[in-house]
């Protein structure tokens, strides 16, 4: 895996030029006052009038740039950052909503500490600190470091890299936590075109894109920036419109835009993607870095995979002829059609095509983007068992709530209750805070300093300056600030590998450490400026990198269909759990205008639902907002249906993000947590978390559930709204 570390060595070796500024530096702003005289403001003070500042989002991994507008010292709307290559101007509902969790009445103000009681009293800093520093300084002179866990979100910022090496010098644990994690993306890059990290998908070049699983233009890895470039792939260079298809089996956003959706049956997007490789060697499309993969013997005929994904012949017979055609091809793979337990091979399969398409070095090429190690099943599962085992002295959760966002299966909750000492460093108190000892109140990501290298969507390295945009409201941390101080109260080898005094002094030691690496001249404290101004480091990737496209590799092995836990026969449909683009795995539950965000293809609000097939709603006598029982072999749950022909009859799709049990007034207690449902089941090659392997048996339950839609009347209720006759 590609380590934050690795990729400014693979820069620095690569010789990037100097004329890009570095993302180091002093805020450039007036101290806030408590007191103002608008006769007589601070010099650069002007009631009534905006300033913007160019920051980082923290509200997703893909790091985009936004720009937010200040007045009288308080951050009032946020904006894409138009200079930023990645967000280029745009801004998802979750990142322009980050200003629910700044303004939150159920932020945390100040360390809370359990009050034995199932409930939460304030406290000082200083008592937090004394506590904490004498827990981990005894485990520290014991020689039982690895009795403390870390457990952590893997961005690849200076944060991240503070969190390594408090654990690396405590001797610690450190896991990296996500449900939808890169690992399989990672391993198909690796064995199909041979380098570290995530490919770059170049959408805007592509003649044709057929996406399997991949919701790029919602919610998968970087949907500003695909959107962007979607929108250039619809406009046609050289007066063409660029084709789109969509195979996955529920229809996500990307799909609905599609110019063609085809619903394979869960599982078989790997078979498919190896058969329509096979056909197109067999056309003569290959050249010669696959000249000996032979006829990929493995791969089925595209009329055995056309039965095995349960799609008509003649409609994967057309999309190889469009496939062959194609001057400019692109496919790509992701979502659910890589979390299966055979995902890394899957996607390995579409890699596949791609080479065989002639995309690696067009619109596929190498990116050091967002490349954590992430926590494999096995993993999750050492942690489990060393606090079954009483091993476990102390877990510092920092910023992550694995409680809520990972399956029961996994064991986190118990192992959090087995713990000797759970310290949550959040804003709120989440599904796993709520089982912690203390709670350290975190700041805003628009309060503190840090910054993150961006997911892939540039085509370059993108490394975006996160800075404080306002004082901060309460008696908070940032993360880096809270490991700052307890590393300096630890003293020894931990002090000595964290000798900064804030979260500031860190970043700035850090790209200053970069920024000699890279043999930038010049005057530091200038580019340092012009990096903040701008908000964003972008460097080409530089010729002769580590990283480049394998002139051969072997040819990929057959991809057999994903294991499911639970037989068909007791649990006759596959749970697809997807991610939206306002509650991702949790983290806009608690934000109210995410909550008033209409699902765009059910209209739904406030809670969740089963997206039920009409044919599957007819034969079990089920019609919009039944309350259903979902039950899978690690849990049960009850929803109401969405009757929905965007979904295979043999498939049930329910949105991530809800079920709650903390987390505020606008999350707690609100729908139900799909990820509840699913079994621990993992990747065969990678260990990575199969998400999309898991069956269920659907009950009704003989009642109404509560469903909020938007829209659906044609009438205006007596209100006249539509002027006479109720007409436009």
């Amino acid at each position: 895996m590609v380590s934050r570390r690795d990729i400014f060595k693979y820069a620095a070796g690569g010789g990037v030029g100097v004329g890009v500024g570095l993302l180091l530096g002093e805020v450039n702003q007036r101290p806030l006052e408590t007191l103002l005289s608008t006769h007589i403001p601070p010099e650069d003070f002007s009631p009534g009038i905006d300033t913007w500042y160019n920051t980082l989002c923290r509200m997703c991994p893909a790091g985009c740039g936004i720009s937010v507008k200040v007045r009288e010292g308080r951050a009032k709307k946020i904006e894409g950052n138009a200079s930023h290559p990645v967000s280029r101007g745009g801004a998802c509902a979750l990142g322009q909503a980050s200003l629910n969790a700044l303004y939150n009445p159920d932020r945390l103000r100040s360390p809370m500490r359990a009050d034995g009681e199932g409930g939460f009293i304030p406290a000082s800093w200083d008592e937090a600190f004394d506590e904490l520093s004498a827990r981990l300084g005894a485990l520290q002179a014991a020689g039982m470091g690895r009795r403390v866990w870390v457990l952590t979100g893997g961005a690849l910022g200076s944060g991240e890299e503070a969190l390594s090496r408090f654990s690396e010098a405590l001797g610690a644990n450190l896991l990296r936590l996500a449900l939808d994690t890169t690992a399989n993306e990672q391993a198909a890059a690796k064995a199909i075109y041979g380098f570290e990290g995530l490919p770059h998908y170049d959408i805007a070049s592509a003649d044709l894109v057929v996406s399997f699983g991949a919701d790029f233009l919602g919610s998968w890895r970087s949907p500003i920036a695909y959107a962007k470039a979607y929108g250039e792939f619809r406009q046609g260079a050289n007066g063409r419109r660029g084709h789109l298809a969509q195979i996955e089996p529920r229809m996500s956003l990307t799909g609905a835009n599609a110019d063609e959706w085809l619903p394979a049956r869960p599982g078989t997007e790997g078979a498919l993607a190896l058969a329509l490789a096979a056909e197109m060697l067999r056309r003569g499309r290959g050249g010669e870095d696959v000249a000996n993969w032979g006829g990929l013997s493995g791969a089925m005929s595209l009329a055995g995979a056309a039965e095995q994904a349960d799609i008509p012949l003649a409609r994967v017979e057309a999309l190889a002829e469009r496939l062959a055609a194609a001057e400019t091809p692109l496919v790509l793979g992701g979502g659910a059609a890589g979390a299966g337990t055979r995902g890394a091979a899957a996607l390995s399969a579409v890699a596949a095509l791609n080479r065989v398409l002639g995309a690696p070095g067009g619109t596929v090429r190498p990116n050091l983007g967002h490349a954590a190690s992430y926590a494999s099943v096995p993993d999750i599962e050492a942690f489990a068992s060393q606090a079954a085992s009483g091993n476990v002295s102390l877990v510092l959760l920092a910023g992550v709530d694995p409680a809520h966002d990972l399956p029961d299966s996994l064991g986190i909750r118990r192992a959090l209750e087995r713990a000797e000492l759970v310290v949550s460093l959040d804003s709120f108190i989440n599904d796993s805070a709520s089982q912690a000892d203390w709670v350290l109140a975190t700041d805003s990501f628009l309060e503190t300093w840090g910054d993150d290298i961006s997911s892939p969507g540039a085509g370059s390295l993108t490394v975006t300056l996160q800075q404080p945009v306002q004082e901060r409201l309460f008696d908070t941390l940032s993360i880096t600030d809270i490991v700052l101080r307890l590393a300096a109260r630890l003293g020894g080898a931990v002090a000595q590998a964290l000798p900064h005094a804030d979260a500031q002094a860190f970043t700035r030691a850090e790209w200053a450490r970069v920024w000699q690496s890279l043999g930038l001249n010049g005057d530091f404290n200038e580019r340092f400026r012009l990096a903040q101004q701008n908000g964003v480091w972008d460097a080409p990737l530089a010729e002769g990198m580590a990283d480049t496209i394998s002139p051969e590799v072997p040819p990929p092995p057959a991809a057999p269909g994903s294991e499911f836990a639970g037989g068909e026969s007791e649990y006759p449909f596959v749970l697809h759990p997807f991610v939206t683009q306002g509650f991702r795995e949790g983290q806009g539950a608690n934000l109210p205008w995410i909550q008033e965000l209409p699902d765009p293809l059910t209209s739904v609000v406030y809670g969740s639902w089963a997206e039920v097939n009409p044919a599957t709603a007819e034969q079990l006598g089920l019609g919009m907002g039944d309350l259903v029982e979902i039950e899978s072999p690690a849990g049960k749950l009850s929803v109401p249906v969405v009757v929905h022909p965007g979904v295979r009859p043999d498939v049930i799709a329910m949105p991530l993000g809800h079920g709650h049990r903390g987390n505020g007034r606008y999350a707690k207690g609100r729908g139900a947590n799909a990820a509840s449902l699913l079994a621990a089941q993992s990747d065969s090659a990678t260990g990575a978390l199969a998400w999309a392997a898991t069956r269920v048996a659907l009950k009704a339950l003989g009642k109404r559930g509560r469903l909020t839609r938007t829209g659906g009347l044609s009438r205006t209720l007596g209100r006249q709204i539509l002027g006479p006759g109720g007409e436009h």
